[in-house]
């Protein structure tokens, strides 16, 4: 209850304070007057500016009406009815009692005034004006507010002296009225804010209880605003440090992006330059394949004479398997030993000659096949056509030892001579002939009932064209014969029909061939007991 009703004081007091303007705090002046038809008393309020000039306007209206006997009163905020009586300080002056009734709930300064008694009883018709001064006393005794000094003469009774001088008076500026009305507005000036000081008190202790709990809540308010305040000095420091950042962060982006324009710029560059050399390649290519087709006697490389080779060996095997019949049943034994016997195989052959089987005479025959063509096409310093191929092989090695790639070269040249040749197809077509028929003859002996001169014919040219690339590249490739004996090795060697992993060479059925810079590799086929 108690809090309710501080509350409900607290906003009275709020209103009160509204409906005061600036207007309420200028000095209210009371002015009487008398005539000879009806006493008048009014209440005005000045400006402060004009309330300092209002003793020559009291001169400039004495002079002009010597019958209005004006006077001012200071009122309180809040006075109560104010009691006025005049007392004459001149025989010639008139009395003049005044009872100023204000209401106490309407505001101090716009109560309305009432008139007691106005009387005149010395003349009442026409007013003579009095060299002497009149003195209107006028006894305000309001209610003791709080906080305010009953005792106290400055807030309760306020002594005017009016003047009423003739007309003439106004002339002397060393007279005694307009002395008298200086000293009268001072002193309603210096009373006037004495009061106001005293209202000013007393308002504020009537609100003492009330400032309290509003001294408590303003407090409260006021840390709750530092509060906010604090929060939203750091919310703009982190702001401030985010809009760093953010600075910071969009220089490095700047830079960066300079930096991969930049690369970029570099980039196509390259891939022009790039571009640029990849065409020059290609021009350089197509030149030296132009070059190389002219000193080549082939268009053959590394990678087609591996394929030729396969396909030799794979050819021989057919030849063999094909003549053999199944199970072997054109094979004759005694012919294929006899061969075998010849050859000088069969003294340092693992297998003794009654323990021979069809698959030993078989391997046995595709050895020959191999070796005969060795022998007369691939065994050769430049071809089996050339008729100097003793003394092409003396000036060959010369010329290796002093100029390698001349030698090379020259090497080259000689064969794609041999291959451009026109008696080149005669003599190639007649070495052919040598030898087929001398494997024909021996095959058709060992495999009765076979006849395959024409599968022996095409292997030998098969064999012919393949040694003539093989001389004509830049590094010529030979055949390597593999040492009887030698222990089986897998990663160089391939295995035949029934051989021995961990055994030795026994028998070389096709042998290896090799370059010089060991660029080039065909694994030899051996069979090992």
């Amino acid at each position: 209850m108690h809090s309710r009703a501080l509350a409900r004081g607290r906003e009275k007091l709020r209103r009160d304070r509204q409906k005061l303007t600036f207007y309420d705090y200028w000095p209210p002046v009371i002015i009487a007057t008398k005539t000879d038809s009806a006493p008048g008393l009014f209440l005005i309020r000045i400006h402060p500016i004009l309330f300092s000039l209002f003793p020559p306007l009291l001169l400039l209206l004495f002079s002009l009406s010597p019958s209005l006997a004006p006077f001012f009163i200071r009122s309180q905020v809040h006075p109560p009815s104010l009691p006025m009586t005049t007392t004459s300080s001149s025989p010639t002056s008139p009395v003049l009692n005044t009872d100023l009734s204000l209401n106490a709930e309407n505001s101090a300064f716009y109560g309305e005034p009432s008139f007691s008694s106005f009387e005149d009883p010395k003349k009442k018709d026409t007013p003579q004006p009095s060299p002497a001064l009149d003195t209107i006393m006028v006894d305000t005794k309001p209610s003791s507010p709080v906080g305010a000094n009953p005792q106290d003469p400055a807030a309760s009774t306020v002594a005017i002296d009016v003047p009423i001088t003739p007309v003439s008076a106004t002339a002397d500026p060393t007279s005694p009225v307009r002395a008298t009305a200086q000293s009268t507005v001072l002193s309603i000036s210096t009373t006037y804010t004495e009061e106001e000081d005293e209202d000013m008190e007393m308002i504020e202790d009537e609100e003492t209880p009330v400032n309290a709990a509003a001294q408590s809540n303003s407090n409260a308010a006021a840390d709750e605003g530092n509060a906010h305040r604090n929060t939203i000095e750091e919310l703009q420091a982190s702001l401030d440090e985010s809009l760093q950042e953010k600075q910071s962060m969009d220089y490095e982006l700047s830079r960066t992006r300079g930096a991969y324009h930049d690369l970029r710029n570099q980039f196509m560059d390259l891939q022009e330059k790039l571009a640029k050399k990849d065409r020059d390649y290609e021009i350089m290519s197509k030149n030296y394949l132009e070059h190389v087709r002219i000193i080549k006697a082939t268009d053959d490389d590394h990678y087609t004479i591996r394929d030729r080779l396969i396909q030799l060996k794979a050819s021989i095997e057919h030849l063999i398997r094909k003549a053999q019949g199944g199970r072997s049943v054109n094979l004759n034994k005694e012919a294929a030993v006899e061969h075998l016997k010849s050859s000088g195989l069969m003294d340092d052959f693992p297998v003794p000659e009654d323990k021979l089987e069809s698959y030993h005479l078989n391997l046995y025959m595709e050895s020959v096949v191999m070796s005969t063509l060795v022998s007369h096409f691939f065994d050769k310093p430049l071809s089996c056509i050339f008729d100097y191929n003793k003394g092409f092989k003396e000036i060959y090695d010369w010329m290796q030892v002093r100029n390698g790639k001349l030698a090379v070269r020259w090497r080259q040249q000689l064969c794609k001579m041999l291959a451009d040749d026109p008696a080149t197809k005669p003599r190639q077509e007649e070495e052919v002939l040598t030898a087929s028929s001398a494997l024909s003859e021996l095959v058709s002996k060992v495999y009765a009932n076979t006849n395959e001169l024409n599968k022996i014919r095409d292997i030998c040219n098969k064999a012919f064209e393949l040694a003539i690339a093989m001389n004509g590249i830049e590094s010529a490739i030979k055949p390597v014969t593999v040492p009887l004996g030698a222990a089986f090795d897998e990663e160089n060697m391939g295995t035949s029909l029934k051989s021995n992993p961990d055994g030795k060479v026994a028998l070389v059925i096709f042998p290896a061939f090799k370059d010089k810079e060991s660029a080039f590799n065909v694994m030899p086929k051996v069979w090992c007991y």
